[in-house]
């Protein structure tokens, strides 16, 4: 019984002490590209920033709108009131106690569209509120993306580093077999070990950079730094039939960026409006309401007024002027910054769009290119073994077979990464739209 126990113990400790283990130790499941991006949308501060900025831009139109609207107000004063005015009412203290209680009321008729223009410029920053981000959601998904893909370049260097230990471990069995019966140099096993050395010490950096990524990568999407992050996806190649021409269109028509400039231009049209409206006079329906007298617990005097209230603006020393003129050099500013913006965006397709052609033309000769060399070092070796090639020969079909695959993974890498970039520089919101022809 007692032995029974002690298992059920033991069992239960393993397992909740698993509940608890930090994250550094704890075994992480494989992450896909599509859980990766919905984990950085979660947890990315910047996002969470940009939404909180969303929520304050609608707060500001809500404010926007209730300028236009009735505005009652109410105000009390206690004082002390005196002098030769206060006599002509035969008040007998002097100076007596005085107390007034008004409420106003007020409604704007007429501002020259100065309050219209207002509630316009607010709604404008509500859409550029969501303009942006946008804007910083594309530029996450893209560090999500990049960083993933480090990590499976870094995988498939490290499996590269792996096969040439592996393959010059093979040969230096091989020399030291040749060795042993007399049919080669004892440099030939030296420097097949130095090779060997060499090769393993570029296995240390290719892990070392791993790890670097698996930490990049967790912190853009909000894991702990020190987890060894486990992914799903593997590095491969889609081909994607773009035409330039219509990703520049394309983009022009979705990419946050032209938005926002666009929205730029019509804030500082808008600005100008609002300046412009001191040339008009602001009319509003006013009514107050009054109680006042020399005790507090009486108000025995009332007092009411309703009206209409016209303001014209007769001389302001050019203020009005002014802030027009400089109204004017904003919209020429946003105009200039909207052309430039267009042209950065074209250029940024364009750029993304050459390197994925680019990288896709040299898949195909890269892949071409490890066959042959997986041939050709085979070939040698065998031709070593026969005594038809020397270690030299050997080893230099080595270093072509690792750069070609090297290569190879460069290429997949450059094209999946360039085709991430067109579509961010697109303004592409979900990677699996297609605009496949």
């Amino acid at each position: 019984m007692l032995t029974k126990k002690l298992i059920v113990s033991v069992l239960l400790s393993g397992i909740l002490g698993g509940m608890f283990l930090p994250s550094a130790f704890a075994e992480t499941a494989k992450l896909t590209l599509e859980n990766s991006i919905t984990l950085a949308f979660e947890n990315n501060e910047q996002i969470k920033a940009a939404e909180s900025k969303t929520k304050a831009t609608i707060w500001d139109w809500k404010k926007a709108k209730g300028e236009e609207g009735l505005n009652i107000g109410f105000s009390h004063t206690s004082a002390k009131i005196g002098g030769a005015y206060w006599k002509v009412y035969n008040v007998e203290d002097d100076p007596s106690d005085y107390f007034i209680n008004e409420f106003s009321a007020s409604l704007p008729l007429y501002t020259g569209g100065k309050l219209e223009n207002i509630v316009k410029q607010a709604n404008i920053g509500i859409n550029l509120s969501d303009l942006q981000l946008e804007a910083i959601k594309q530029d996450i998904k893209y560090q999500t993306i990049k960083a993933y893909y480090d990590i499976l370049d870094c995988k498939n260097i490290q499996k590269v580093r792996e096969d040439a230990i592996s393959e010059l471990e093979e040969h230096l069995q091989n020399v030291q077999d040749q060795f042993y019966v007399g049919s080669v140099a004892r440099v030939d096993v030296l420097r097949s070990e130095v090779a060997l050395a060499n090769a393993k010490q570029n296995l240390v950096t290719a892990q070392n950079n791993l790890r670097i990524a698996q930490s990049i990568f967790n912190k853009v999407v909000g894991l702990d730094i020190m987890e060894k992050t486990q992914t799903a996806d593997e590095l491969g190649y889609e081909p994607k039939h773009y035409d330039l021409a219509q990703c520049v269109e394309y983009a022009l028509q979705h990419q946050p960026e032209v938005f926002i400039a666009e929205k730029s231009v019509s804030l500082a049209a808008t600005g100008q409006k609002i300046a412009a409206a001191s040339y008009k006079p602001e009319i509003a329906a006013t009514a107050t309401y009054a109680t006042y007298d020399t005790k507090i617990n009486e108000f025995n005097t009332k007092e009411w007024l309703v009206g209409i209230n016209v303001k014209f603006n007769i001389f302001d020393n050019q203020v009005t002027h002014d802030q027009i003129k400089a109204a004017d050099a904003n919209i020429e500013a946003a105009e200039h910054q909207k052309n430039d913006t267009i042209s950065t965006v074209e250029l940024a397709v364009q750029q993304a769009y050459l390197n994925m052609t680019r990288a896709e033309s040299n898949i195909e000769t890269n892949r071409v290119a490890v066959e042959k060399a997986k041939e050709d070092f085979k070939l040698a070796g065998l031709r070593y073994k026969v005594d038809l090639a020397n270690n030299v020969e050997v080893m230099d079909a080595q270093v072509a077979l690792t750069t070609a695959k090297t290569a190879y993974e460069q290429s997949l890498y450059d094209y999946n990464l360039s085709k991430a970039e067109l579509e961010k520089a697109m303004g592409v919101k979900d990677e699996r739209l297609s605009l496949d022809k």
